[in-house]
């Protein structure tokens, strides 16, 4: 705070359509969280990434940059602001709650993860 209020500046609030980066960012990070707290063992899916065969390769690959449009964020694989999830129980859960306009469709507005 000291540092900067050594500069003169102006906060402004831009709507999230107006500042797209930022609510993408603001919703990625929500959605996150929410898994982690309402998905008990939610953080095992980082741990998945390694062995499975549609990611391990560019989970790697993103451990200090990004690739092609994947990124690593907190852990886990993402692209295209949309979260990838390694084959197993959770991604079958994941899917069909998405489906079901539960916890990805009220988040996101969209039936696809």
């Amino acid at each position: 705070m000291e540092f900067l209020e050594q500069f003169p500046y102006v906060i402004r609030h831009k709507k999230g359509k107006n500042n797209v980066v930022a609510d993408a960012l603001s919703r990625m990070y929500a959605l996150l969280s929410t898994l982690e707290n309402k998905f008990l063992g939610f953080e095992y899916i980082k741990e998945l990434y390694d062995h499975d065969a549609d990611f391990s390769d560019i989970y790697q690959t993103c451990s200090h940059t990004a690739y092609d449009g994947y990124f690593r964020h907190n852990g886990y694989l993402l692209k295209d602001k949309r979260l990838r999830v390694p084959n197993g129980l959770a991604r079958d859960l994941l899917i069909r709650k998405a489906h079901e306009r539960g916890l990805m469709g009220a988040l996101w507005g969209k039936k696809d993860i």
